[in-house]
């Protein structure tokens, strides 16, 4: 009879694992999504511990993030254990418990960067309340050159001073976004004018040392998220700029961009004698203005657009709704209307009218109706104010002869949007065939057949009514 032959065991020879090629044992420490975990599995080999240090993918730190004291030594650690030539994915996130970090730190990371990354950085810090009494009055990092990385995302603190290595390029870099830092306006020009030959995506989220200039110059920039504080004067020379978003006020700016198809402007105001789009494209295909404050003349800048976006904030009292009144009294022509109403004192069937009166060759509108967890206190204004007037909750001389889509967010079924349903069925609406109605819960009575009907019944019978429930995060269809 046979014998089998005796079990091997741990330390007369390798293990099957560990026997693997570099390929797969990667794969295995990666599926750990943790620099921490991989490094723990050197105990069972050599092989592993070799293999831990020349992982494509550095993670520090994942959800076994260590203790806070302790931090800032481990990431030290982590990379001076680090041995492959190049890294892939390097990212350092540091979670929301731990102690404030100083540039000193951080600097000798941005050179493993600069020297290891072929491909993404993410180095992100939280926000401190509590800034060390020993810190420097104005701490300065340096960003040097990382020509091989592909996407910089960089969080750091308010406090910190970023500083750019203006000798070199970042070659490979398509994907760049700075947030929470100050800059030289004149080192932010540099940096995205002539420093980054091919970037793509660009996200500032920053603030300025000083009120100064910042010029943007670049032909292979196609999106542009401009969130930055006391701007004193923009240029944009972005031929192949798409997307553009402007945020904080920008006292005068220059845009030159005759391919873009989607602006979004955040409250601040916008005077045409001050900032000129001097070539830009049109029709835009999304025009999307936010913030408590309607921008008229930038709407009447751009006439006509393919979608339109606005966040309508009517002000309290009389005189605020004749502001609003008079601000809206003209909308570019649009194909698709969205609107977010936030918390107002006024009604929504006066507002949504007016609104519709001016709607010309629109097919789809989108109504976003306010918070329903919002103190609503309905029709709180005084009794003189025109949304309370007759005249406003008329469906006279309002002919929505091309509308063919309206949908509804946040619909609880509240005698007032009953009514914006009725009234708007009773207009001169023939083409209109669907209606989308997105329930919510709260403060709502629960969606019932009985609720759909009296919304059916208030509708004209060819017209398509559709129900949607939010059920964790998602819009399920209400049969």
């Amino acid at each position: 009879m046979d014998t089998l032959p005796p079990p091997q065991i741990m330390g007369e020879g390798e293990d099957r694992i560990s026997g693997l090629p570099d390929e797969l044992l990667h794969g295995i420490l990666l599926r750990l999504r943790s620099a921490r975990a991989a490094a723990r599995t050197s105990v069972l080999s050599r092989r592993w511990h070799h293999a831990a240090s020349r992982l494509p993918t550095l993670l520090l730190f994942g959800p076994d993030a260590p203790p806070p004291a302790s931090i800032l030594d481990s990431v030290d650690a982590a990379l001076a254990a680090y041995h492959a030539p190049s890294v892939k994915h390097l990212a350092i996130t540091f979670p929301s418990k731990s102690p404030a970090v100083l540039p000193h730190r951080v600097a000798p990371w941005l050179r493993f960067a600069s020297e290891r990354v072929a491909g993404t950085l993410f180095l992100s810090f939280p926000y401190q309340v509590a800034w060390p009494s020993a810190a420097p009055e104005e701490p300065e990092v340096e960003l040097p050159v990382c020509g091989g990385a592909t996407e910089i995302n960089l969080t750091l603190e308010y406090r910190w001073r970023l500083r750019v290595q203006l000798a070199g390029l970042f070659t490979a870099l398509t994907t760049l976004r700075i947030h929470s830092v100050t800059m030289e306006g004149s080192e932010l020009t540099a940096l995205v004018s002539t420093q980054c030959p091919n970037l793509r995506e660009l996200s500032l989220y920053v603030k300025l040392v000083a009120a100064s200039d910042v010029s943007i110059c670049s032909d292979s920039l196609y999106s542009l998220v401009l969130h930055v504080r006391i701007i004193q004067r923009l240029e944009l020379m972005t031929p192949g700029l798409h997307l553009l978003t402007l945020s904080h006020s920008v006292l005068k700016a220059h845009i030159s961009a005759p391919k873009l198809a989607r602006l979004v402007w955040k409250g601040h105001a916008y005077d045409p004698c001050r900032h000129q789009f001097a070539d830009v494209g049109h029709p835009l295909q999304c025009l999307d203005i936010r913030g408590e404050s309607i921008v008229a003349p930038l709407m009447q800048r751009f006439d006509k657009v393919v979608k339109l976006i606005l966040d309508i904030f009517v002000p309290q009292g009389v005189v605020g709704y004749a502001s609003f009144l008079d601000k809206t009294n003209k909308l570019p022509k649009c194909e698709s209307l969205m609107v977010t109403l936030t918390y107002t004192d006024h009604g929504l069937v006066p507002i949504m009218l007016h609104l519709l009166r001016m709607c010309y060759g629109t097919r789809k509108l989108s109504v976003l109706l306010h918070d329903p967890f919002a103190p609503s206190s309905g029709y709180s204004c005084v009794s003189s104010c025109p949304c309370r007037m007759a005249e406003s909750h008329k469906i006279n001389y309002i002919a929505i002869d091309s509308l063919e889509e309206l949908e509804i967010y946040y619909f609880t079924g509240s005698d007032e949007e009953m009514e914006f349903v009725h009234k708007l069925s009773s207009c001169n609406s023939a083409t209109l065939k669907n209606l989308v109605i997105y329930y919510t819960l709260f403060p709502g009575p629960p969606l019932t057949k009985k609720v759909c009907e009296m919304v059916r019944n208030r509708c004209d019978p060819k017209v398509k009514v559709e129900f949607y429930l939010n059920s964790h995060g998602k819009w399920l269809c209400f049969d």
